[in-house]
C-alpha cells in the first residue's frame, strides 16, 4: 500500500468520522442520511472526475439546503463551516456587540456558505458578497437565503491594495481560487482588482461604518491589511483567514496600526479582532 493511498484512506475514515458525529447536530434523521448520501455521491463523482452535478446538502440549522457541485471542494465547504463550525470561536463576540451587526462585507464568499451564516446569526440590513470566479458566485447567488430585510450586493472581482487586473490561480480547487501573481495574457481570463473603498462606493456604502469584515481571500490579506490601511477606521469587526507566509501575530499587528484599541481572538489560521 503506498503511503499516499494509506494517507486518503486515513483521510476518508477521518470524515467519514464527522460524519458520524454529526448525528447529534441534525434535528431529522432524514437529514443526516441524506448527508451521508451526498458524501458517498461526492466521492464517486470526484473519482470520475465529474464536477458539474450540482446537488441540494441539508444543514444542521433548521434552515434550506444548499447547492453544491459533487467531486469539487464545495463538500468540504460545507464540513468546515457547518460541521466543523471553524467561525464558532468567534461567534460570542460578534453577538455581543452593540449595537448589534448591520453591515458585513465578505472577502472571498465563495458558494455563499458564510453569507447564508452571517445571515442565519444577526439579520443585518446588507451584506456585500465579493467573489472572484463567476460560477462560485452564481453559487453564492442561490445559496445566500438572505433574510427579507437584507440588501444583497454580489461584486464579481477581487480585492487587492491597487486596482488593475489579474489570472486567477484554479490550481488548489473550488475553494482556495487566488489572485494569479503575474498578469494574465491576451487569451487568459482576466478578473477586475478593486480596492476596497471602491467596492463600498459601488455598492453604495459611501463613508458607512462596516460592523463586520470577513476576509478569506488565499494570501492575498496580507497585501491588503499591510501596515493598517485608513478604511479600516470605518470596521468594528474583523474575521480573517491568515495564509502563510503571512502570520496571525503580523496581521493582528496590521489591523492595529490603524489606530483604536482592538481585541484579538486567534483559533488557527482564523483570527478575529473586535475594536473596543
Amino acid at each position: 500500500m503506498t503511503p499516499s493511498i494509506a494517507a486518503r484512506i486515513r483521510w476518508h475514515a477521518q470524515l467519514v468520522g464527522d460524519l458520524v458525529r454529526a448525528r447529534s447536530r441534525y434535528r431529522r434523521t432524514g437529514d443526516w442520511l441524506v448527508l451521508f448520501g451526498v458524501y458517498g455521491a461526492h466521492t464517486l463523482a470526484g473519482f470520475l472526475g465529474m464536477r458539474t452535478i450540482r446537488c441540494r446538502v441539508p444543514l444542521p440549522a433548521d434552515t434550506p439546503p444548499v447547492t453544491i457541485r459533487l467531486g469539487t471542494a464545495d463538500f468540504h465547504v460545507v464540513k468546515e463551516l457547518y460541521l466543523h463550525e471553524v467561525y464558532g470561536f468567534a461567534v460570542p463576540a460578534l453577538t455581543a456587540l452593540r449595537p448589534p451587526v448591520a453591515t458585513v462585507v465578505d472577502l472571498g464568499a465563495n458558494i455563499g456558505l458564510t453569507v447564508r451564516l452571517w445571515s442565519r446569526l444577526f439579520s443585518p440590513r446588507a451584506i456585500i458578497a465579493v467573489e472572484p470566479d463567476a460560477d462560485n458566485l452564481a453559487l453564492c447567488a442561490r445559496n445566500a437565503a438572505p433574510a427579507a430585510t437584507t440588501q444583497l450586493t454580489l461584486v464579481n472581482c477581487f480585492v487587492g491594495d491597487a486596482p488593475g487586473v489579474a489570472g486567477i490561480d484554479r490550481g488548489l480547487g473550488t475553494w482556495a481560487y487566488r489572485m494569479s501573481r503575474t498578469e494574465p495574457a491576451a487569451d487568459q481570463e482576466a478578473i477586475p482588482v478593486r480596492t476596497l473603498p471602491d467596492i463600498l462606493v459601488g455598492a453604495g456604502f459611501g463613508s458607512e461604518r462596516i460592523d463586520l469584515l470577513k476576509c478569506d481571500i488565499e494570501g492575498a490579506e496580507a497585501a491588503l491589511f499591510r501596515g493598517g490601511p485608513g478604511w479600516l477606521s470605518r470596521v468594528r469587526a474583523v474575521l480573517a483567514e491568515v495564509h502563510a507566509p503571512y502570520t496571525a501575530d503580523e496581521f493582528a499587528a496590521d489591523v492595529r496600526a490603524s489606530g483604536g484599541q482592538w481585541d484579538a481572538v486567534i483559533a488557527g489560521p482564523a483570527v478575529l479582532l473586535v475594536r473596543r
